[in-house]
């Protein structure tokens, strides 16, 4: 393999991490001047100390900045233009990265490992959220994400760099990533890989981390394509003049036609908005 940087964000992951350091420097034997860099995010057990013991080069933040955050310091550390990140749990088929990276020699600037398994969907709540975000980000961006934020990923550090600021300090780092390049046409594959259970205990916070990823989509879809962002928001309205006109129509009640006029005239006064947003969109 060619010269590869590995990213591993890792906060408080002393279960884990040496397993997974382990099976690295096995993959990484036939890939000469490759790194690992463990950004240690304010960790308070021995997952430092341990990534030091390994080779790793550790990249300490002094208090917990967040997933991406980590990921951020990561990418502007690394040397090489294969860029790898993997979680430091034990969750990802580390043996899988050659396949990944065969991958991205013909050409691809993001090569993403989509998990399968029931170790992925877990749970029918996390596998009703999983979904929910899929079918957003599929409509943002017109095409087919089989997992729209899988932490094993091979990228071109020269694409990723330059939009670091547009993408979110938190754990839905890999969606924002996702949506962004393909919303910049980029090359992009994916693999099916396993999924196995994390060692140690999940850092997620599903509630807050929801949230924060639905902010980021908004974010994105608002600076890259704006026109779905007004076509999502213009369905409230558009819903609306339907179910007026039903009453007017169907039932007889008249008093409806106002409001079904008004809701279908906001309507395309938000598509239009779109369109203007559209026009004057960063490139």
């Amino acid at each position: 393999m060619q010269k590869i940087s590995v990213i591993l964000p890792a906060y408080n992951e002393e279960l884990g991490i040496a397993k997974v350091l382990s099976r690295l420097k096995e993959v990484l034997a036939n890939a000469p001047d490759s790194e690992i860099l463990v950004v240690n995010d304010g960790s308070t057990d021995a997952t430092a100390s341990i990534a030091m013991a390994h080779g790793a080069r550790v990249i300490s933040n002094p208090t917990n900045m967040g997933y991406g955050f980590s990921l951020k310091r990561g990418f502007v550390a690394a040397v090489n233009e294969c860029v790898v990140i993997t979680d430091a749990d034990g969750t990802y088929p580390i043996e899988r990265l050659p396949d990944l990276v065969a991958e991205f020699d013909k050409g691809l600037d993001l090569v993403v490992g989509a998990r399968q398994g029931a170790n992925y969907w877990s749970s029918w709540t996390k596998g009703f959220a999983r979904l929910c975000f899929k079918w957003m980000s599929q409509f943002v961006v017109g095409k087919r994400i089989p997992d729209i934020n899988s932490g094993f990923r091979v990228i071109r550090r020269s694409k990723i760099v330059p939009v670091l600021n547009d993408l979110s300090n938190a754990f839905s780092f890999t969606t924002s990533m996702t949506l962004i390049f393909f919303l910049k046409h980029y090359f992009i594959r994916y693999l099916p890989i396993s999924y196995e259970q994390r060692q140690g205990r999940s850092k997620v916070h599903y509630f807050r981390d929801t949230l924060i990823t639905l902010q980021i989509l908004a974010d994105i879809i608002a600076r890259y394509n704006p026109i779905k962002l007004f076509l999502l928001l213009a369905l409230f309205p558009f819903a609306l003049m339907l179910v007026c006109l039903v009453f007017a129509l169907v039932w007889g009640v008249w008093l409806w036609l106002p409001l079904a006029f008004l809701a279908g005239f906001g309507a395309l006064l938000i598509v239009a908005l779109g369109f203007i947003a559209t026009i004057f969109r960063r490139n």
